[in-house]
């Protein structure tokens, strides 16, 4: 629980400060990378390919984890919620895999 908390804080500190990564959640993952990259290891740039095999070593959590904390805090706090043409095409997709599972 601890850590999803962990989560929650720094992705909210970055739908804070970067409004861009409200409407596209690869930028929030970026963001959020870097914000992990550059606490435990203390550099900023890092190959995606060391990205992706030492993620638990630079303490970055799985996507699904961000996307998970970024719906729960756009649903608590609308300020920091997508555009429009964001939530609409969100939407529409979320009807697309529901059928898509269906089948």
């Amino acid at each position: 629980m601890k850590t999803l908390k962990t989560v929650e804080r720094r992705v909210t500190e970055i739908l804070r400060e970067h409004p861009d990564a409200r409407n596209d959640d690869m930028k929030l993952y970026l963001l959020v990378s870097e914000s992990c990259i550059y606490e435990t290891h203390g550099i900023g740039t890092v190959s995606f390919a060391d990205v992706m095999t030492n993620y638990k070593a630079f303490g970055i959590p799985c996507f699904e984890s961000i996307r998970r904390a970024r719906q729960k805090i756009q649903a608590k706090c609308p300020e920091l919620g997508c555009s429009p043409e964001v939530r609409r095409a969100r939407h529409r997709m979320e009807r697309v895999y529901s059928e898509y599972a269906k089948d």
